[in-house]
């Protein structure tokens, strides 16, 4: 019973692009370059945290709407991990200052 709450839980975050920073995006064939002006960082990344730090800039989302969105997506759909990545990559994203998180 208790792990179905902590799901509930998780459920209702809301994840959002941090709205203090800017990006540029650069891309080559499956390669990203993001460039975040206020830090001057540049990060590289794979089309499947591309499309979710994307995805954040464009509006907010909870986890269940990203992933249902991405199982549309063909080079994405059928990936029985797909949700766990997503929530890794959205925990990164928050830890490194890009999205932030409200809960619900």
């Amino acid at each position: 019973m208790a792990a179905h709450r902590i799901e509930d839980h998780w459920n209702r975050q809301i994840y959002t692009i941090n709205s203090s920073i800017r990006l540029h995006w650069a891309c080559w064939d499956d390669e990203y370059v993001v460039f975040e002006e206020a830090s001057g960082q540049t990060q590289r990344m794979g089309p499947l945290r591309a499309y979710v730090l994307n995805a954040l800039e464009v509006k907010a989302y909870c986890l269940d709407d990203i992933v249902h969105e991405l199982s549309d997506v063909p080079s994405f759909a059928g990936d029985s991990n797909l949700t766990e990545l997503v929530q890794t990559i959205l925990d990164e994203l928050v830890r490194n200052g890009l999205a932030k998180v409200n809960v619900e």
